[in-house]
């Protein structure tokens, strides 16, 4: 399995849009790993995750053959995951060739609501309805849907993918919610990867909060490891970073250099 990070930031990108904060002039000083652009994944060729406005720049320069794309999963609704206008391309007037005709969506209902109010061609886009703790099976992978600790009313969910590897992608959520550490306990399994919201990095959040920062992930992490969900072969990765937080990229290597984390970076792939 390969997990490509196509991009890692939250929702105003580093450096934001409009800002002039130091951090955001640090990172257009420094370039490279430290520009962050709306958080979108891709795994192996043809499973996207979420669908950013940046989805058009990231197929650019990556080379990602997006006519390959089978399946699209959306985690919630706000707008720096799902800018469903994109979806208007996929028809013929606009795509041509495609190696898969039909590109099938899977969201819950906040997400779901909003794709359903636009006038999408049906022959090329099939919006699917999900459910949490609802295990669905596409070609290669069978895919989990678990709640999310974001955007109450939204049903944001988070993912348990399974194919030749197991990841867990858990983000945008706060500390997971109890029913999600008993889900992956009883049902045994055991991941290879697991990424995880940092979005505050060094700053505080409590248990509460919809997004996490690096001491949230660790003991997310501990209780995974506890749970028997994790071990030492688990590659655990911190991504989908505000400016708000210390964001440059070598000083969050340097951040998590003791628990052994990997940073995510725009582009960044990993081999499973």
């Amino acid at each position: 399995m390969k997990f490509t990070y196509l991009g890692t930031s939250s929702c105003e990108g580093i450096p934001a849009v409009f800002c002039n904060c130091p951090r955001c002039e640090a990172a257009r000083h420094l370039g490279g790993k430290n520009i962050r652009t709306r958080t979108q994944a891709l795994i192996n060729d043809d499973l996207l995750v979420d669908l950013p406005p940046d989805t058009l720049y990231h197929f650019h320069t990556n080379r990602i053959e997006s006519h390959k794309i089978k399946y699209l999963l959306i985690t919630h609704s706000h707008k720096d995951h799902l800018y469903e206008q994109e979806l208007l391309c996929r028809a013929p007037i606009r795509s041509k060739n495609l190696d898969v005709p039909l590109l099938r969506v899977f969201c819950a209902q906040g997400a779901y609501d909003k794709l359903t109010a636009v006038d999408l061609n049906t022959d090329y886009v099939q919006v699917n309805l999900i459910k949490p703790f609802e295990p669905f099976t596409l070609d290669g992978y069978r895919v989990t849907p678990l709640p999310a600790r974001h955007s109450p009313g939204d049903e944001a969910v988070i993912y348990l993918i399974e194919g030749e590897k197991t990841l867990l992608y858990a983000h945008d959520t706060g500390y997971p919610f109890d029913e999600v550490f008993d889900y992956l306990s009883t049902k045994g399994v055991r991941l290879d990867m697991a990424t995880y919201d940092c979005a505050y990095v060094e700053r505080y959040v409590n248990d509460e909060g919809t997004h996490m920062g690096i001491d949230n992930v660790r003991r997310v992490v501990k209780r995974l490891t506890d749970l028997g969900v994790a071990d030492e072969k688990t590659l655990h990765c911190i991504n989908h970073f505000a400016h708000g937080g210390q964001s440059l990229y070598d000083d969050l290597l340097d951040m998590v250099k003791s628990d052994g984390y990997l940073v995510s970076y725009d582009g960044c792939a990993v081999e499973l």
